[in-house]
């Protein structure tokens, strides 16, 4: 009995450490941004086991207690409202799985943000962004050397079990042939979503001091390249977004007093007239990027889903992505394969606010309009506020907030594996308010809050240094007042 507490006792001391919770909130990054690779990997029934253990593995590791599983409110009513739509679902056992799914993306991301500081978890978050974009590369690698021509999946998909016949390819071995390439993901659309926002994380991070140039020029390299080799137009218009945003906010970092609020209001004005000047003409705009206006058929499928949507205002029962074999689903399948002939099945509605009315009605299609608006919003009013040598990382928020936003025009992931975990991770991260007008002075010069910081030893304190050039550098390690 001794000797047996002797060897365990090693392997629970680890299994609670500092290390074992930043390998974990990695693998959880890397789990949920490639799940749909893992699936074609190991199938349904082996990912299940794989999802399980890590969610059981990261309650076990942080220990959290309840009030850290508490839920921002507004993540906590969607949370909410897609359990309870399992009383009114169409499909409740698909219902019901998808709430349990759910609940469970969601307890990861609080956890995993909540044990650590901001700016720690950003470094993770990159951590595990590179590993799956260097998966994606390594796989593409694999499939064109090794298999020479395109690779099905080696486990069973929708289209299989809704019995339409349509074959899935996971990746088609284009890589020497200039592209586009799907990655281990098995769709380019994620995949050069994955790259953008790894350059996005990897460029706050360096501008903090967090990363050496040498792991940015690196990561930049690798999301360059995917990003062209992708061929993503979604990813292309976002991407396009990040770099004015970018620039605005080391505009209004230089600006002073309430010259900073006109600046902020004035730029958002102007992309929202952007935008809707690219609604205008977005003919000319896709066939520049030799892309179709009506965005590759995904019209067909937003008539379609709307047509349903209208059906039921309390919605159709939170299924995530969709159960093609059941309704109203197979009937939207039916009718975009009909009318538009997709090769492949589609199983989500190609815009997470078109889903989120579809599944939840206009209750979630409301809740999740107010999460985005806040969740980029607050984001954005930390970056209003920062002047030279504050933080950074509110800026790495409002651009993964954007991304996400412009993504969910053309895509639903939003709504689950790595897009709920992140849009859950921001609201973590963020202020914690209704608000766009409170501001936590905190999160604007450190990026982080006072609470979330370590215990201070006697005689540091914390410090912002400005270097021989002038520029200040930010830390949220304590320092010693005669650092030099």
């Amino acid at each position: 009995m001794t000797s047996m507490a002797s060897r365990t006792a090693p392997t629970r001391g680890w299994i609670t450490s500092t290390r074992a919770h930043e390998l974990l909130t990695i693998w959880a990054v890397v789990f949920l941004t490639s799940g749909q690779g893992f699936r074609y990997l190991l199938g349904i029934p082996l990912y299940a086991v794989v999802a399980i253990a890590t969610v059981v593995l990261v309650v076990v590791s942080f220990r959290p207690t309840w009030r850290d599983l508490a839920p921002p409110l507004l993540i906590g009513a969607f949370v909410a409202l897609v359990t309870a739509s399992i009383l009114w679902s169409a499909t409740r056992g698909v219902t019901a799985l998808a709430a349990v799914v759910t609940i469970a993306t969601t307890l990861v991301a609080i956890i995993t943000v909540r044990g650590s500081t901001n700016v720690r978890f950003m470094v993770l978050l990159l951590r595990g962004l590179q590993v799956s974009l260097a998966l994606g590369i390594a796989f593409e690698l694999f499939v064109a050397v090794v298999i020479r021509g395109p690779l099905e999946p080696f486990a069973t998909g929708l289209s299989d079990l809704a019995g339409h016949g349509s074959t899935v390819v996971w990746s088609d071995g284009q890589l020497f042939s200039g592209g586009p390439i799907e990655g281990f993901v098995g769709n380019r659309n994620p995949f050069g979503a994955i790259a953008l926002l790894t350059a996005i994380v990897a460029l706050v991070l360096v501008l903090e001091r967090r990363i050496s140039k040498i792991d940015f020029l690196v990561t930049m390299a690798a999301a360059l390249f995917v990003h062209v080799m992708t061929m993503s137009a979604t990813v292309t218009a976002a991407g396009a977004l990040v770099v004015v945003l970018i620039a605005a906010a080391f505009v209004l970092r230089r600006a002073r007093g309430v010259v900073k609020r006109y600046l902020s209001f004035t730029m958002l004005a102007g992309l929202a007239i952007g935008s809707v000047l690219v609604l205008k003409y977005r003919d000319l705009l896709f066939a520049a990027l030799d892309r179709r206006g009506d965005l590759t058929n995904r019209t067909f499928i937003w008539d379609e889903v709307v047509h349903y949507a209208w059906q039921r205002p309390e919605g159709w029962g939170f299924v995530g992505y969709w159960p093609v074999w059941d309704e109203p689903y197979s009937s939207i399948v039916d009718s975009v394969q009909e009318q538009a002939g997709w090769p492949v099945v589609p199983t989500h509605a190609h815009n997470a606010f078109l889903d989120a009315w579809l599944q939840l009605g206009l209750i979630g299609l409301a809740l999740l309009l107010v999460i985005v608006v806040l969740m980029f919003g607050s984001a954005w009013r930390l970056v209003e506020r920062a002047e030279r040598g504050d933080s950074y990382i509110p800026l790495g928020w409002a651009l993964l907030a954007a991304v996400l936003a412009v993504q969910s025009l053309t895509e639903s992931r939003m709504l689950v594996e790595s897009g709920w975990f992140l849009v859950v991770a921001l609201y973590c991260m963020g202020p914690q308010v209704f608000t766009l007008t409170v501001v936590d002075p905190d999160l604007v010069h450190y990026g982080t809050r006072l609470e979330q910081r370590p215990p201070r030893e006697p005689g540091t304190r914390w410090w912002r240094r400005r270097d021989g050039g002038g520029a200040v550098t930010t830390t949220d390690e304590p320092q010693s007042p005669a650092a030099p």
